[in-house]
């Protein structure tokens, strides 16, 4: 499994060619994301939404949210598991 970051993640869905050219090389067909991407990309898309300024804005806001929340449902989302956290309480 190829697990993607953020930039990755929107560099992939994008269409960005050389992110799209290294997953298609790669034996292993599947690839997802962690939670902690799923919320960045969320928080990014509401912080949008709340900043816009304008009507035109706030659609514009509003699309990409929705595309996000697409794009994310049809993504294998990897959870916090006990050997994560376990990590995670390490620092």
């Amino acid at each position: 499994m190829h697990v993607l970051d953020s930039d990755t993640f929107s560099h992939l869905h994008a269409g960005h060619p050389q992110v799209v050219a290294n997953l298609r090389a790669v034996d292993d067909p599947d690839v997802g994301t962690t939670i902690v991407t799923k919320i960045e990309i969320l928080r990014g898309r509401y912080d949008f939404v709340l900043k816009a300024a304008t009507g035109e804005q706030l659609l514009r806001a509003q699309h990409w949210l929705n595309v996000s929340e697409v794009q994310l449902s049809n993504t294998l989302i990897v959870p916090f598991d006990v050997a994560a956290t376990l990590q995670f309480d390490r620092h």
